[in-house]
């Protein structure tokens, strides 16, 4: 097992892991901070060794090696002459915010590893008579696993400078300054972990950085791989490294007020994917939950509509449930904001209620696509494309009434069966023995008057239409293609309400459709801005 130590409050605590440290955190929960003290600052500070987020690539044709003692305490510490109690003159005193161009260094310790071991080899050579093996030295070890994450390219290491080309074609060879990032930035982080002190702390300060996406769990793996005997610790925010990362261990840094952080363990939830348990504690603000899929007309609307909140969607409603109770019921982070916002989709006033106490609220219209047919929305898209309002409702509110009439039946059963069912989900699991359950269940299905529900409903929907009650209808009318159905009367293309919706409200026309549709968010209008 590993060990770091970390400060917390106004004392240190102590974290035990078998190789690597995950610490996340928001922009502003110091994290690069962090880094820095565990370098500078630490008991462990002489077994540190911290690659920064802000560097140089600026990477030489060549270089010229010097005594590896010298070459190493260059790097390490920023000047051949210094030692571990200099480290923070290696960033000119600002150790959190100087960029670092050390690149011509990392190559300058890599060949003069090279050159002394090629020199030991020799030596070894010439006191034997039997055969002595080649010696693997760091800058071979860097090309090994360079070309195993770049297999289509290899460097070409030779005298005092590195080239590269594409594999299986000698001509087209390049020098090392024209690598692209990708390139240079792989070489750089394997040199610099191979340089880390044995046994030590590796700090990585936004290890995704200038790193394709499908390459970044890949390389760290093998690097980690490299240098066993070392400790990674990774700061960052990016959702998809720190979900690739899932066997290490993750530490949430909530605050940092500019001295002090606060920070805690986080295990793993099995009602939490790691990668949505990742993004919440990645952000600073409060979580809501909402159906849908990233990509939607609907999620986008809701991140414009709720931009002071961090909005996942979680596809269906069954799931935005089980993940705000889910969240609320971690103790390691149930003080968090979560809410979960879903369709109305047929529930009855008591289901309603229920969802609310435990933070989860239901829109006041059927489908959330319905946001987009609202009355306010219709006016203000019609007015932008300089129709007449009054007209363009006239014809929506027609289209869509007829097309109620049309279905009521079916609407009218759908909403019957789902509240059938909403009342047989009340059975009382308590009961024991056969006869017990029975009788249960036989009183429970003799209060439930089929047709006295189906009456109702069909009276409310009659009404709906008999009235015009042009905002009930929304609240029932279970129908996604509505928004797309009636492009066509306000001009658009077909089926382009819902993008035209979304375009405005990232404009000028934002607030007037906040404005507009935050009434149909029902009560978790208080909670928005």
């Amino acid at each position: 097992m590993k060990k770091l130590v970390l400060p917390k409050e106004n004392t240190t605590e102590e974290i035990e892991t078998s190789q690597s440290l995950l610490l996340i955190g928001a922009n502003g929960s110091g994290k690069t901070r962090l880094g820095t003290w565990i370098e500078i600052t630490s008991p462990q500070k002489n077994s540190v060794h911290r690659i920064s987020a802000q560097k140089s690539l600026a990477l030489p044709d060549s270089t010229t090696p010097q005594s590896i003692e010298q070459a190493e305490k260059d790097l390490l510490f920023g000047n051949p002459k210094w030692s571990y109690q200099h480290k923070s003159s290696k960033f000119n005193d600002k150790p959190a915010t100087q960029p670092l161009n050390d690149y011509q260094k990392l190559m300058v310790y890599l060949f003069s590893d090279e050159t002394e071991e090629n020199a030991k080899f020799k030596r070894e050579c010439k006191a034997s008579d039997d055969r002595v093996e080649p010696p693997v030295t760091k800058i071979d070890r860097v090309k090994e696993l360079w070309e195993e994450i770049l297999p289509h390219r290899e460097l070409i290491i030779g005298g005092l400078r590195i080239q590269t080309r594409v594999k299986g074609h000698e001509e087209k060879l390049y020098n090392s300054s024209e690598m692209s990032d990708g390139e240079r930035v792989i070489f750089y982080l394997i040199g610099q972990c191979l340089a880390a002190p044995r046994d030590g702390i590796i700090v990585i300060d936004e290890p995704e950085l200038h790193l394709h996406k499908s390459i970044q769990a890949p390389l760290w793996d093998a690097i980690e791989k490299q240098r066993e005997d070392c400790l990674f610790v990774y700061l960052t925010h990016d959702v998809d490294f720190a979900a690739a990362k899932a066997a290490a261990k993750m530490v949430w840094l909530k605050s940092f007020d500019g001295s002090k952080w606060d920070w805690e363990q986080i295990n793993q939830d099995e009602d939490l994917p790691d990668d949505l348990l990742i993004e919440i504690l990645g952000s600073r603000k409060p979580v809501v939950f909402v159906e849908g899929e990233n990509g939607s007309y609907d999620v986008s609307l809701y991140r414009e509509l709720l931009a002071n909140f961090l909005v996942i969607p979680r596809g269906s409603c069954t799931q935005v449930i089980q993940s705000v109770k889910a969240l609320k019921a971690n103790p390691q982070i149930h003080h968090l904001e979560v809410y979960g916002v879903i369709d109305r989709d047929r529930r009855v006033p008591a289901e309603i209620a229920k969802l609310e106490q435990d933070s989860i609220y239901v829109l006041e219209v059927a489908e959330v696509e319905n946001l987009f047919c609202t009355q306010e929305v219709l006016e203000i898209i019609s007015g932008r494309l300089a129709r007449d309002p009054v007209t363009d409702f006239q014809t929506v509110s027609t289209t869509i009434f007829s097309r109620l009439q049309n279905e009521l039946d079916g609407q009218v059963s759908l909403r019957v069966s789902s509240e059938v069912k909403f009342q047989l989900n009340m059975f009382d699991a308590s009961q024991k023995g056969a006869a017990a359950i029975d009788s249960a269940l036989q009183n429970l299905v003799a209060n439930i008057d089929v047709n006295q529900i189906y009456s109702d409903t069909h009276t409310l929907y009659s009404n709906v239409i008999q009235n015009s009650d042009y905002r009930q209808l929304l609240a029932i009318f279970n129908r996604k293609s509505l928004s797309s159905q009636v492009s066509n009367s306000l001009g658009l293309a077909n089926g382009t309400l819902p993008e035209t919706v979304v375009r405005l409200a990232k404009s000028d026309c934002k607030e007037l459709i906040v404005n507009a549709l935050k009434p149909y968010f029902g009560n978790f209008q208080q909670h928005m801005a």
